[in-house]
């Protein structure tokens, strides 16, 4: 071997290590959105069963994604949390669990509101929803549900197992074609530490400081956004598009915020509570506050956070959501809001959410809701959705380490016989 070939083989030895170094490092201190891990969270799960619920659009759906990324056979343990409001307005906490097998590299899917029947031909239909390599049976959501799902990555005496394995995303479509996705989010595990005793009990703990079973939440998450009320520029600013029809304020962007606690226990069907602050800077760099209580799962409009009535843009009679106004042809609901356009002015936002005191973290998806007035003989609504993950920083464990009765530890409790 020549010199000059030799030193190339040593750096790029010395590259290769120092990107396993670098990965090791980024996995043992975050939760991720593009690599697989040991846990699941899709934050955002919904099957509105046709009713019209934020928008003039109906028959929201949710196709789930899980791929196995090893070449091994994989098991997860997955559970549905329908967090949708009862007739008090405080979330269901209905949890529907069941099991899914992977062969090595098999993706699967599933809608949520048909679930997936076993079919020994794995083609039914050809091409179409159930086709391809059954993961095993998959019930359906019922109408109405509102809420995510969560899958845990367990051997096959179903003991929790540190494999870093699975990977997901969702697509929320709509009757008319409209869709919206995010990455589910995934939690890795330390192979070392993952599964010990008590099995059932996942400690969300490994961080740089900390040698634990799986990856601490984040200590916090940002969120750039619209301000709510927002006219959409492109279209209205173009005279080509529909500028007549979104005058005054009636092409407005909304932005919705998901949120999920990192702690749940499913062996006590008890939710988790996470209270959250928000600090808001505008495009002048005036920095305004809010916060509001996560209990099991929350999805809210960010102007809801704060000011849950409002009026009609129309004739100002008194509303709650936007749906309200369009169903009577009165446009939409403005709220007097810290995230609206009245109190932050400019177009745009940033916003930083960060879990109080000894609180555990939370994990979240942002949905955007650019509307556009088509007026005619009456008037028609239409809505364009797109969804994305959360940027984040720190951790919730090195974040609370210090503080008098820290540090926090969130905690996935499964139910023991798995």
């Amino acid at each position: 071997m020549s010199k000059a070939l030799g030193m190339r083989c040593v750096w790029g030895l010395c590259g290769v290590l120092g990107s396993v170094l670098a990965l090791a490092s980024v996995a043992r201190a975050e939760v991720s959105t593009d690599v697989s891990g040991s846990v699941l969270v899709f934050p955002k799960v919904v099957f509105d069963g046709g009713l019209m619920v934020d928008s003039g659009n109906d028959g929201r759906d949710t196709v789930i994604q899980i791929s196995n990324t090893s070449n091994n056979l994989v098991h997860a343990h997955c559970f549905y949390v329908n967090g949708a409001p009862d007739a008090l307005g405080n979330p269901l906490w209905q949890v529907t669990d069941f099991t899914i097998w992977l062969t090595r590299q098999q993706p699967t899917h599933w809608v949520a509101s048909e679930g997936r029947q076993v079919n020994p031909s794995d083609n039914y239909p050809p091409g179409q929803n159930g086709s391809g390599l059954d993961p095993g049976a998959v019930p359906p959501v019922p109408s109405g549900f509102q809420g995510e799902l969560k899958c845990v990555q367990i051997d096959a005496s179903g003991t929790p197992f540190g494999g870093n394995n699975l990977k997901g995303e969702a697509v929320i479509q709509s009757a008319d074609g409209d869709v919206s996705k995010h990455n589910a989010v995934a939690i890795l595990a330390n192979p070392d530490l993952a599964g010990d005793s008590p099995a059932n009990q996942l400690l969300l703990n490994n961080t740089p400081q900390n040698d634990g079973e799986y990856n601490a939440c984040p200590n916090q998450l940002y969120l750039d956004h619209f301000v709510d009320g927002y006219n959409n520029p492109v279209i209205a600013g173009n005279t080509s598009l529909n500028p007549t029809a979104c005058a005054d304020g009636l092409c407005p962007i909304r932005t919705y915020l998901t949120l999920v606690p990192c702690s749940e226990d499913f062996e006590n069907n008890v939710p988790a509570d996470v209270t959250v602050q928000f600090a808001i800077v505008n495009e002048f760099e005036q920095v305004f506050s809010a916060s509001t209580t996560v209990t099991c799962w929350k999805t809210t409009r960010l102007a809801d956070i704060d000011a849950p009535t409002g009026t009609c843009t129309g004739n100002s009679a008194p509303c709650t959501r936007d749906s309200q106004c369009i169903q009577s042809g009165q446009g939409f609901c403005n709220k007097n809001s810290v995230f609206s356009l009245g109190t932050l002015g400019g177009g745009s936002a940033f916003t930083r959410i960060s879990p109080v005191d000894l609180d555990g973290g939370v994990i979240g998806v942002a949905e955007e809701y650019m509307y556009n007035n088509n007026v005619g003989a009456s008037p028609d609504i239409r809505v364009a959705r797109g969804a994305w993950n959360l940027q984040q920083t720190g951790n919730r464990f090195d974040a609370t380490v210090n503080l008098p009765g820290g540090p926090v530890v969130d905690t996935i409790t499964i139910p023991e016989s798995f």
